[in-house]
């Protein structure tokens, strides 16, 4: 109950911009919204513990590095499947690989299972019963290590960091 009001202002006031018009009417109207918003993805956060504004500051940095990492990631990849499609002969090697992760919560998991499926040439399929693999398809499997070592070492590395 305690993350639920600042959860509700900051919804309320994405309300105002997503309608386009910053007012009082607005923005009480997106705070009303709020909870029905929340339940649905109260298992991924936990509103149980205080809200701290500290916290809250500190993991800003980490979340601009996380944007920037997931950013340039995707213009890589998007460069790399250009090539890919313009070859005249296509010499890729498609496939599902099992990618080991470290993260603890469900929403870190879902945060390193979106990130994969956002990069181009990747798509994450499922999740391992223990939740210690997600099962990725790749474009190019050809090297299954390389693919899981670039995710755990480069995309994962910033998903902890600004996620756990």
């Amino acid at each position: 109950m305690k993350r639920y009001i600042p959860y509700a202002v900051i919804l309320g006031l994405v309300w105002c911009f997503v309608h386009g018009t910053i007012n009082l009417n607005n923005f009480v109207l997106g705070f009303i919204f709020a909870p029905f918003i929340m339940i649905p993805f109260k298992p991924l956060y936990n509103f149980e513990h205080d809200f701290s504004v500290k916290r809250g500051i500190k993991k800003i940095p980490p979340l601009a590095r996380y944007s920037f990492v997931l950013i340039t990631e995707i213009i890589k990849a998007n460069i790399v499947l250009a090539k890919i499609v313009l070859k005249p002969k296509m010499d890729i090697k498609p496939g599902i690989i099992a990618v080991p992760i470290r993260t603890k919560t469900e929403l870190g998991t879902t945060v390193i299972a979106n990130t994969i499926t956002l990069t181009p040439g990747t798509l994450t399929i499922d999740i391992s019963d223990d939740r210690s693999f997600l099962y990725v398809h790749t474009i190019d499997a050809s090297d299954p290590d390389a693919v899981a070592r670039s995710i755990r070492d480069g995309l994962e590395k910033y998903v902890l960091e600004a996620f756990e």
